[in-house]
């Protein structure tokens, strides 16, 4: 009877203590899930000023928020080539998440995997740029077409011809020029395109387009926008209004346009943080987080080239725009 109890006891003891060490190694493995250092790898189209303001946002609210992170960047430099390798070697890393700044970068992201979860921002249009996925959100800069072209009228009525110069490899761009064509002709405007395929043809078309057109009106191109400083320089030069159709925030660059009508490409940036967050950290499902569309933005603008051209100052649109120097 004794050694019978004695058995029982070690073995009550035996039993006790697997269960202490089960629960030790589950505690342990949770602890390092929760405390797993994430991979992020960024993948950007080229660096200028509206890329970079949302890569900062990004990575400055993730720090904000404690979300420990490695993150990895790289710029295709305006290579689409580059930007498929970029993505695949992105997937080859295993990263968690993968941040694709500019359209060509989400597709290239889209193009090498289904699994990891992709988050974009500065997109025009997702939808019609095929980016629909269960693994894909993210925030788009699409510009209130209509309502920017309807600035020129306002700010020189005797404007008729807007010229746009853009990248012919860009859907995005395509997609604005289409949308400014149909809301010009409503406006008794007309616009004057002129696709470059290359940076290298850009000061040329530049040349070309304002020739033949009254004013300019800046999409939301990224190779333009890496020439963004050669753009504003020609057309101040040639004392021709300059609208943007983004705001490229407090930068030098941005004080060369005379007019942007949008909102903080940093805060692009900061939203779509919060949806990797959500992805990341809660676990939730990147098709169900909706695409972020931004509203109407404000106008802001360069006193500096409104004296430089010309253009009178005490016009409504200028007096009440937010100012930039």
């Amino acid at each position: 009877m004794k050694k019978s109890l004695i058995a029982l006891l070690l073995s009550s003891v035996a039993l006790l203590s697997a269960c202490s060490a089960s629960g030790e190694t589950k505690t342990d493995l949770e602890k390092s899930t929760t405390n797993k250092k994430l991979k992020i790898g960024i993948t950007q189209i080229a660096e200028h000023p509206s890329l970079d303001m949302v890569r900062k946002g990004f990575e400055e609210k993730l720090k904000a928020d404690g979300v420990d992170a490695q993150i990895i960047y790289q710029s295709a430099q305006g290579d689409l080539s580059v930007a498929n390798t970029i993505a695949q070697s992105f997937v080859d890393k295993k990263v968690d998440l993968i941040f694709a700044i500019s359209t060509p970068s989400a597709q290239a992201a889209k193009n090498v995997t289904s699994d990891i979860p992709i988050v974009f921002a500065a997109v025009t249009d997702p939808e019609q740029s095929d980016l629909k996925a269960e693994n894909i959100t993210g925030t788009s800069d699409k510009a209130p077409v209509k309502s920017q072209l309807e600035l020129f009228n306002k700010l020189d009525p005797s404007i008729k011809k807007v010229g746009i110069v853009y990248s012919t490899s860009e859907t995005n761009s395509q997609i604005q020029v289409k949308e400014a064509k149909k809301y010009a002709t409503e406006l008794g405007l007309e616009i004057v395109d002129v696709g470059v395929n290359n940076i290298n043809d850009l000061p040329q078309g530049i040349d070309a387009m304002l020739g033949k057109s009254d004013a300019v009106y800046m999409i939301t191109d990224n190779l333009v926008s890496s020439s963004l400083e050669l753009l504003a320089s020609k057309t101040n030069s040639a004392k021709k209004i300059l609208v943007s159709a983004g705001l490229f925030d407090d930068s030098d660059a941005a004080k060369s346009i005379m007019l942007a009508n949008g909102v903080s490409y940093k805060s692009f940036g900061e939203k779509s943080a919060q949806m990797a967050e959500q992805i990341l950290l809660q676990n939730v499902k990147p098709s169900t987080i909706p695409f972020f569309y931004a509203e109407k933005g404000e106008n802001f603008v360069s006193m500096d080239v409104v004296k430089q051209i010309g253009l009178d100052e005490n016009n409504e649109i200028i007096k009440n725009a937010q100012k930039l120097n």
